[in-house]
């Protein structure tokens, strides 16, 4: 498997805990950073066997809507049992998609894992995951790797246009895995720059424009976080340019709206609150 980019930070203390892998290890970043590919690089360098368990619907793969059931996880009883040498990796993607039972499960596990056995969970959000399974594993938080680092991939990704990078570096700047999805599915980046406009929109617009933003997002809890980080973003830029007490104001209200509707609050009524 290639190499896959990481900050260099990142990949000193990764390369300093895979001299002697822990039993665990729990891998943590910003979406986009490139976790579950990551994962699977760590696996299949230490591994002798390597396992990936992804959240599932209908018995399918299905990384939008799928979750990780206790039966998944059940699963792995028999196949940790079934190692005879060597070290079985076995990577949970999307770690956070298993729920209270299957994750009651997985502890088991984690207390008996048998000889051989090593376990990496990768999220985006450990906090949804049990204290009880976070304290038992070794974290890494991966940061977003450097400007250089994403000049030279998005060079490698045969991204010329200068307009085009410009995007690319606001909506990703030194998340890989999301630069990836950007540049090979035209459809996302379009949704992505639609998303972006609804952003400055919510910042500059007219009251009615920003209304019509935040009825737009009423029922769409990932596009409405998505919007708050690229506002956040846009402000950040102009704060760089110009400091502005009441810039960073927008900003925390930003935030606070983040934390609501992230917490599951009421979007349309998170966004208003930004409007009125």
């Amino acid at each position: 498997m290639e190499k896959p980019i990481i900050h260099p930070a990142s990949e000193l203390t990764l390369s300093l805990l895979l001299k002697d892998i822990p039993q665990s290890l729990l891998l943590t970043g910003p979406v986009g950073v490139g976790l579950g590919t990551i994962a699977r690089y760590i696996a299949s360098t230490v591994g002798d066997v390597t396992l990936t368990v992804l959240p599932e619907k209908d018995e399918k793969v299905d990384i939008e809507k799928g979750v990780i059931s206790v039966d998944s996880i059940r699963r792995l009883y028999t196949q940790t049992r079934s190692i005879q040498t060597g070290k079985l990796i076995i990577t949970i993607d999307y770690a956070e998609r298993m729920g209270h039972q299957a994750q009651n499960a997985f502890l088991k596990l984690l207390e008996e894992p048998g000889d051989g056995v090593y376990f990496i969970l990768a999220t985006h959000t450990p906090a949804k995951l049990l204290s009880t399974i976070t304290s038992r594993a070794q974290a890494i938080d991966l940061r977003p790797v450097t400007k250089q680092q994403t000049d030279e991939f998005l060079d490698r990704l045969g991204v010329d246009d200068a307009k085009k990078r410009s995007q690319l570096l606001f909506m990703a700047s030194g998340l890989p895995a999301e630069l990836t999805r950007l540049v090979e599915d035209e459809r996302y980046f379009d949704y992505r720059a639609a998303i972006v406009r609804d952003a400055r929109d919510l910042l500059q617009g007219t009251t009615y424009r920003k209304l019509l933003v935040a009825s737009t997002y009423k029922d769409n809890r990932e596009g409405a976080l998505t919007l708050l980080t690229d506002a956040s973003g846009i402000l950040k830029r102009s704060i760089s340019d110009k400091p502005q007490e009441s810039l960073i104001a927008q900003i925390n209200s930003l935030l606070y709206a983040y934390q609501q509707i992230q917490a599951n609050g009421n979007i349309r009524l998170c966004l208003a609150r930004l409007v009125l």
